[in-house]
């Protein structure tokens, strides 16, 4: 069994080579859900809905994100228009809404996606059933980490960041008992403060990890000092960890065993190796499906 958390771009890249190379093992992937928002009078979860769109082979390959071919005629006129929110992924958030308003919860729900999108090898799980959001405090104001992310495009001083709710969330009911019987967890190439840490942070999660006899490989989301994708390097510098694989490596000891890096950051290997995790030196800047299946398998194949 194979279990990974993550959460946005990177994530969806390398879910998608993974997604290719997972034969008869299990595939459960672990989604943060803290980066979900209200807005256009539905509850959107960014992250999840990637991971839909990626492994349903829909997504938007320009963008990273979005439906491919979608488009935005709601937008027109809105004051969120901010949020490229687009018509058949609104279409669809409104169906998921309807659903939960009708009982079901979140983790039901995408369960209902994943099989309709024809997703047969992966168990998509939120990392929890209660909402939890992500808040940046910039300033004495508190803003939602999209409106941070995008609105406010990433400008103003991070102060402090927030989840709320997150010490009275669960994890699902199986969600705990999937880490401890994993054979390797995989912890993507996303932003580890804030794609990550919440996932950690649900009560039960980050010791259900250390307990797991899993094999456990971190994904570095930088190279070169330069990340794949969004805020990274700002958050890595708020929590005081260097802007590089190896402050990904100050991130991850004492959670996992692996760090996979890109061959351009050989030279932190002896850094790295100092904090107790064992480098994995490979082509990580995933440019194309080949090189995260290739990433995938050098994972696969580790033995303990």
């Amino acid at each position: 069994m194979i279990t990974t958390l993550g959460g946005g771009v990177g994530a969806g890249k390398f879910l998608e080579g993974l997604y290719s190379e997972v034969n008869k093992e299990t595939l459960n992937v672990i989604v943060n859900t803290a980066d979900d928002f209200d807005i256009f009078n539905v509850r959107v979860s960014p992250d999840v809905d990637s991971v839909l769109h990626w492994l349903s082979g829909r997504i938007n390959r320009k963008q990273g994100w979005g439906i491919r071919n979608d488009s935005f005629f709601h937008l027109i006129g809105s004051e969120n228009s901010w949020f490229k929110l687009g018509d058949q992924d609104l279409e669809e958030n409104i169906k998921k809404m309807n659903l939960i308003k009708r009982g079901l919860s979140l983790e039901e729900v995408i369960e209902r996606q994943r099989k309709k999108l024809g997703i047969k090898k992966a168990k998509i799980l939120p990392m929890t059933n209660d909402k939890v959001e992500t808040y940046i405090f910039s300033g004495g104001k508190k803003i939602h980490f999209q409106e941070y992310l995008i609105k406010h495009k990433m400008r103003p001083k991070i102060e402090r960041v927030f989840f709320s709710n997150i010490k009275k969330s669960k994890p699902p009911d199986s969600m705990l008992n999937l880490i401890a019987e994993s054979r390797i967890i995989i912890f993507c190439p996303s932003n580890p403060i804030i794609s990550i840490d919440p996932i950690l942070a649900v009560p039960g999660v980050k010791s259900a990890i250390r307990k797991s006899k899993a094999i456990k490989v971190a994904i570095s989301p930088i190279v070169s000092s330069k990340a794949f994708k969004g805020p990274v390097l700002k958050f890595m510098k708020f929590k005081n960890l260097k802007q590089s694989a190896l402050g990904v490596a100050e991130f991850y000891t004492g959670l996992a065993d692996y760090l996979m890096i890109d061959t351009l950051d050989s030279k932190l290997v002896s850094g790295i190796s100092a904090l107790g995790l064992k480098p994995i030196i490979k082509n990580i800047k995933m440019s194309n499906k080949s090189v995260s299946k290739g990433m995938a398998r050098d994972i696969l194949n580790i033995s303990a």
